[in-house]
């Protein structure tokens, strides 16, 4: 049995998993993640330890989680980073040859995300868009003859929250609006270009921003498979509605890969 645990920015998601499936994701959205990962472990497997547990943090390094989870909860702790990367593209093996050309101080959850998409598309180039505090591409080429799957690079903006969050921030006289409150309220309905009040002045340049930015790439890159994840992904690949796979919990299929990978050695 292994955990995986996925901190991000906004929130932290966390999952037992076996060599199958990733069981149940649990999801907290507070600072105290020591308390979080005790809680699930009293609810879901009181009194038992992983064989390995897997962390992504994208925040500060926090040694006390790291100690509680090697001493109380995890036999063997993989914290990834890009040292941990360049560890496991040393191994030669090929599932982790796509990670080759990650750059200095690259965040886990992209690292992460990067490893699932080219496990689940093995045969196609990709980009992979995630919806998160921070809007993220990452562009993915696949194994051709004797060139091995690699990273070719990526882009990152503000995310969708982010981007309402900083407009109320750095003016005077916008409030901080929930934009998920609006694309609950117009689902249905198509966002023009040209808001006629503040909501829809703001969901025009925040909301159909992003979509343009999603189409401006697929028309540069018509051969990609697009993938999406993160929490508003299901939301703009209806709007799309083009051909676009949803991938719920890409980092922790990145993250169960490499606890897999652990407890064979």
């Amino acid at each position: 049995m292994y955990l995986l645990i996925d901190i991000g920015n906004t929130a932290c998601k966390a999952a037992f998993a076996d060599n199958e499936k990733i069981g149940k994701p649990f999801r907290y959205a507070g600072d105290d993640i020591g308390q979080f990962v005790r809680d699930i472990f009293e609810s879901e497997k009181p009194g038992e330890r992983v064989e390995v547990a897997v962390l992504s943090n994208v925040r500060a390094d926090d040694p006390g989680l790291e100690a509680m989870l090697r001493n109380e909860y995890c036999d063997r702790l993989v914290v990834l980073d890009v040292d941990e990367c360049n560890r496991l593209v040393k191994t030669g093996l090929a599932q982790f040859e796509v990670l080759a050309n990650m750059p200095e101080g690259m965040g886990a959850d992209r690292i992460g995300a990067i490893l699932a998409a080219n496990s689940l598309f093995p045969e196609n180039d990709l980009m992979v868009f995630d919806f998160g505090t921070a809007t993220t591409v990452e562009f993915i080429d696949c194994h051709k003859e004797e060139t091995p799957a690699r990273y070719v690079g990526g882009s990152i903006s503000l995310g969708l929250n982010t981007r309402y969050r900083a407009l109320s921030h750095f003016t005077e006289r916008i409030p901080l609006l929930n934009p998920r409150e609006f694309m609950e309220s117009h689902k249905e309905e198509k966002i023009s270009p040209i808001g006629y009040d503040l909501d829809t002045a703001l969901a025009a340049g925040n909301i159909l921003g992003i979509m343009f930015e999603i189409e401006g790439y697929q028309r540069a890159y018509p051969e990609r498979t697009v993938i999406f994840t993160g929490g508003d992904a299901i939301y703009f690949a209806e709007k799309l509605k083009s051909s676009i796979f949803v991938a719920h919990n890409l980092v922790l299929v990145g993250l169960l890969q490499i606890a897999q990978f652990y407890a064979e050695q």
